[in-house]
């Protein structure tokens, strides 16, 4: 196993393939699936809590197998320069930015200071190459004020807070895009109101195409801007409703949904509201005051607060999709903060998206129990290998559950979309399936991350590992044997501090 510097990437020749299929993104074109990991409590040249990000290379043995590189900013393909604070590597997904053989990373850092203005975060685009992210075309930092994106730095506006990549499958690859959140912006003197938005890449060349924002206040838009919506806290990105390939132009065909889980409803505060946005124009709020959903509009549900989102186009008929909504506030009868998730689906363009099912740890067989500050719901992803009957997963991932005696040790549980009912089939999962002893405060569960060998599992405060860990675990029924990165072992860098905020 090797290490590798963004310098020694960049002498490297493109590598001979050597995987028949990649098992998740392929930052270097070997056809190997690589996983990123993020720490954004790193200490980078000094700077407490700069963030980095570990990027493990896969090889013929296994995703995550081969060579590992530590990325920073201030390196030529990502850009700026660390600063104490900036959390880099919060948030990461993996896009296809450009129309090349690579995959590329983007990073959201809402912590970042921008032109001194504390909090008002950006978003970094690194490109894939042949010698691995960040070694090829140099990055592109996206903030408010530029790339055409509208606004001006603010402190606290924490932009990248809420990232998300268009995943719409169909006949050709998904049209590169980003979908934005800036929950802590302020619209005039309202303060925490919120703003969402898209930004397309040219599918060519990689550079930005188009640029679009909303808040509650824009034309067409909802709910009307109030200070703590926070809308922007967490988006999802489709292409669609609309059948013959769901085409976009500029920002035009995509559906952007937001979360603005601080919304108030009916005098209830921080109820919660999901907004999906049709070309950016045109608005559907969801909620649980919506027609066939499940609960009742509460305080501090916080509906809205995790979203996922899966997506299909028939090249001759409708667009499917998957809506995740989490509501890790909810509370059952005196069990506050207990949590619960909601799957919204449609198959012929329907909005409002039709709720296919519910659920909770109280649900009729599902997996454990609902218990006071669970948050159920927090985490959210959908993906992975069909199982008949079930369909493909939705995962929860549980983070503040407590494991016997250890508090907010961590787990996830995994449903099928396509289940008669949420608990027909369903898969709890923690440190114990794997052998480990959960430990109170892991946060098994924070990030979650889908491949078809593999379900991805960041556990950011890891107590046995001291410095956080990431799982790779079987998928039920499959025979797949589990994985585990951990700080200081296979050449990964012992001085991480929060090794499995994010990961992809």
């Amino acid at each position: 196993m090797e290490v590798v510097t963004t310098a020694d990437a960049t002498a490297a020749p493109r590598q001979v393939a050597q995987c028949a299929t990649a098992q998740g993104p392929d930052f270097n074109g070997d056809r190997c699936g690589d996983v990123v990991v993020g720490d954004p409590g790193g200490t980078v040249a000094g700077k407490v809590r700069a963030g980095r990000i570990n990027v493990l290379y896969g090889d013929e043995t296994g995703v995550g197998a081969g060579k590992r590189h530590l990325l920073s900013q201030g390196e030529t393909g990502t850009g700026e320069v660390p600063e104490a604070d900036d959390r880099f590597g919060a948030v990461v997904r993996a896009i296809h930015a450009d129309g090349d053989a690579f995959a590329d990373l983007v990073v959201g850092v809402p912590s970042e200071s921008v032109n001194g203005v504390d909090d008002a975060g950006t978003v970094h685009v690194i490109f894939g190459s042949a010698g691995g992210l960040g070694a090829g075309r140099p990055g592109i930092v996206l903030h408010q004020g530029a790339s055409g994106i509208a606004g001006g730095p603010e402190q606290g506006d924490r932009f990248g807070a809420g990232l998300a990549v268009n995943e719409t499958t169909g006949d050709g690859p998904p049209q590169p895009a980003l979908a934005f959140g800036a929950p802590g912006e302020d619209l005039g003197g309202t303060a925490d109101a919120g703003s969402a938005g898209v930004v397309t890449f040219d599918p060519d060349t990689g550079e930005v195409e188009t640029a679009a924002t909303i808040t509650q206040d824009s034309p067409g838009i909802g709910g009307g801007a109030e200070a703590g919506d926070g809308f922007g806290a967490a988006v999802a990105l489709f292409q669609g409703p609309g059948g013959f390939g769901c085409g976009v132009t500029g920002v035009d065909g995509y559906t952007l949904v937001v979360g603005a889980p601080g919304e108030d409803l009916d005098g209830n505060a921080d109820a919660g509201l999901v907004h999906l946005a049709r070309d950016l124009a045109s608005d559907t709020p969801l909620s649980q005051d919506s027609p066939g959903v499940d609960g009742a509009v509460e305080p501090g549900d916080r509906f809205g607060a995790g979203l996922a989102l899966a997506s299909y186009c028939e090249h001759d008929g409708p667009s499917h999709v998957q809506l995740a909504v989490g509501v890790p506030f909810e509370d059952f009868g005196s069990v506050a903060d207990a949590g619960m998730a909601h799957l919204f689906a449609t198959d012929d363009d329907e909005l409002p998206m039709p709720q296919r099912w519910s659920v909770s740890q109280n649900s009729t067989d599902a997996a454990g129990t609902s218990e006071a500050g669970d948050q159920f719901g927090s985490v959210l992803e959908l993906g992975g290998p069909w199982r008949d009957g079930l369909g493909e997963p939705l995962i929860v991932g549980v983070p503040r559950e407590d494991i016997g005696d250890a508090a907010d040790a961590g787990g996830v549980q995994i449903f099928g979309q396509s289940a008669t009912a949420p608990g027909n089939g369903d898969t709890f999962l923690s440190q114990e399936d794997v052998g480990l002893v959960p430990q109170a405060a892991d946060l098994f569960g924070a990030a979650l991350s889908t491949r078809h060998g593999l379900l991805l599992v960041g556990a950011p405060d890891d107590v046995t590992h001291t410095k956080g860990a990431a799982h790779g675990l079987p998928w039920p029924g499959t025979s797949e044997s589990p994985v585990l990165f951990t700080p200081g072992q296979d050449e990964i860098p012992e001085d991480a501090v929060r090794f499995g905020a994010s990961i992809t």
